[in-house]
């Protein structure tokens, strides 16, 4: 059966997939941009992981999980559901297998009368804020089109790990002639693909791209004191770059973690307008969200609560009831020490495919079967494709059935209008408005938290065949012999929020008082999270998860 994954990157990367006595045999198909087409070493480890051996559960008066059938735990939670209807629900829904499919949770939802939603996300929305600002929607153009180009300049795009399809493309270019510069705070394995890689200070793109704007069309950039200091680059580098954007000849591609700092959405529209006026729109690529463009339903929503203001609400006890569908907040929002006190003073409700960090404290857990048990569509972050996917078993409930079962034993529509046609109308016009130029948010003395995507797992699941790969902390050797360790040494990594305990891993991959952890991780203590605050990004529509400062000291243990 032709399938496609829409887990993770998503490159929505086709494949043909055989199952045969709960194996699946899987084989990459074709790519329209790809003369060889493959599958990532991910994707036989979810199916696997989607099928695992994890029950549902219902706690019992002893708060002892009591293992339970699908059939009996969605029982169990609708009637929960049907008694609490009329107090107040915060529902956390997550990416899940990033399909429309999702939205039959808003529907179920939607009809109790003091559920929450959460306005923003902590993934694109900054970005997505940016580009609607700018150009009235997000689009890209086709990836071909980075054939026209002489130059491909990487901003914070680290493609080897987050679009293993993009990276392949790009390699494919590279071949034919084209040069790759990569520009980010950290030396990702991206940087062994560039021609030259280009180590910026964190969160200064928007300074960078803006200086150069004003060197290449005079008065519509900004003229910046000190810009070498205050990007980090060598005076080379920006002549360098200053040379490599030519007129209709450039192609920017922007990563997401240009998003994650308070200054978020102005990096991404300062990169937006040096695009537009050296006349290289038709070579700017930003990674949509999967349903971005996409007809979707209609679904009123009554109450929004702001993703930077849930701890706050949650610490004040201003909800009775907690959802969550598809994600794992404790492993990837902010401040989680207040979600779990939060999780084990009221009742909470888990959907999800396997046992998460977040569902050990969970009164209803729901086992979903996830992506491969359902038919379900969306698009590409990057590509121009929309992908339509059938069901390959369906002997575990998928996320649809589970939310759909809840609604008819509360009767309940939870029944959805599947428009499958995307807006394709829309068309990418810029806007020539007023842009002030906003600095990153810098603490003095104190260490910048980095977290990055790992090519071998899940964002948000800690995958046991991956929990022990790279879980260090990494730091320069100028900045571990200040704090006199050596590598393999713990550290400590604390601010007021939280703490957590790491092996350290000198590494040419940062400088300059920055350090990175591979997002997500289980640590030797606590996550990378466990330090993080609800910080908002200038769109307030993410978290600006980069501005993170902390101080780093050797442990005892």
């Amino acid at each position: 059966m032709l399938s496609y994954c829409s887990k993770d990157c998503p490159d929505l990367c086709s494949f043909d997939i055989t199952v045969k006595g709960g194996k699946a045999d899987i084989k990459p198909s074709q790519h329209y941009f790809l003369d060889v087409p493959f599958v990532c070493t991910k994707l036989k480890h979810f199916f696997d992981r989607e099928f695992s051996d994890v029950k549902s559960f219902v706690k019992n008066a002893a708060e002892e999980q009591k293992p339970c059938s699908h059939k009996d735990a969605v029982w169990e939670t609708a009637q929960f559901l049907k008694r609490n209807r009329d107090k107040k629900i915060l529902f956390i829904k997550g990416s899940g297998s990033l399909g429309y499919n999702m939205y039959y949770w808003d529907k179920l939802f939607s009809n109790f009368p003091n559920c929450w939603f959460v306005e923003g996300g902590p993934c694109d929305e900054t970005g997505i804020y940016a580009h609607v600002k700018d150009f009235g929607c997000i689009k890209n153009p086709a990836v071909t089109n980075l054939s026209q180009a002489e130059t491909i300049i990487l901003f914070g795009k680290n493609a080897r790990n987050c679009s293993p399809h993009l990276y392949a493309y790009l390699k494919k270019m590279k071949k034919n002639g084209k040069k790759i510069v990569y520009i980010d705070p950290v030396k990702t394995a991206t940087a062994e693909l560039a021609d030259k890689f280009i180590r910026i200070n964190p969160g200064t793109d928007g300074l960078l791209t803006a200086a150069l704007l004003e060197e290449i069309v005079p008065g519509q950039g900004r003229k910046i004191d000190g810009i070498l200091e205050k990007t980090g680059l060598l005076s080379e580098d920006f002549n360098y770059l200053k040379e490599c954007v030519k007129d209709g000849k450039t192609a920017f591609i922007q990563g997401f973690g240009l998003q994650r700092y308070s200054n978020g959405a102005n990096i991404v529209s300062w990169i937006n307008r040096l695009a537009v006026y050296t006349n290289n729109e038709h070579l700017l690529y930003y990674g949509k969200s999967s349903q971005e463009n996409l007809n979707k339903p209609d679904i009123p929503k009554k109450n929004m609560v702001n993703i930077a203001d849930i701890t706050q609400k949650m610490d004040e006890r201003f909800f009775d009831i907690y959802v969550v569908v598809g994600t794992n907040p404790v492993i990837t929002y902010p401040e989680p020490r207040l979600q779990i006190k939060a999780f084990e003073e009221k009742p909470l409700i888990c959907i999800d495919t396997n046992y998460t960090d977040t569902s050990k404290y969970a009164d209803y857990f729901i086992k979903s079967a996830g992506m491969f048990a359902q038919d379900d569509f969306s698009e590409s972050y990057f590509f121009n494709i929309k992908g339509e996917r059938n069901a390959v078993n369906t002997e575990s409930p998928s996320d649809m059935q589970i939310a759909c079962g809840i609604g008819e034993i509360l009767q309940t529509d939870v029944s959805l209008d599947k428009k499958k046609n995307s807006d394709a109308a829309a068309t990418r016009k810029y806007t020539n408005r007023a842009l002030e130029l906003k600095e990153p948010y810098v603490e003095k003395d104190k260490f910048r938290l980095l977290t990055a995507s790992h090519y071998f797992y899940l964002n948000s699941q800690l995958a046991d065949k991956y929990r022990d790969t790279d879980n260090y902390v990494f730091i320069s050797d100028k900045d571990a012999d200040e704090l006199n360790v050596s590598d393999g040494a713990l550290l400590r990594v604390y601010n007021e929020t939280g703490e957590f305990l790491s092996r350290c891993k000198i590494s040419n991959m940062v400088e300059n008082k920055t350090i990175l952890v591979y997002k997500n991780r289980k640590l030797i203590k606590g996550w990378p999270n466990m330090v993080s605050k609800s910080i908002p990004t200038d769109s307030k529509t993410g978290l600006a998860y980069y501005d993170t400062f902390v101080n780093v000291e050797r442990s005892n243990g």
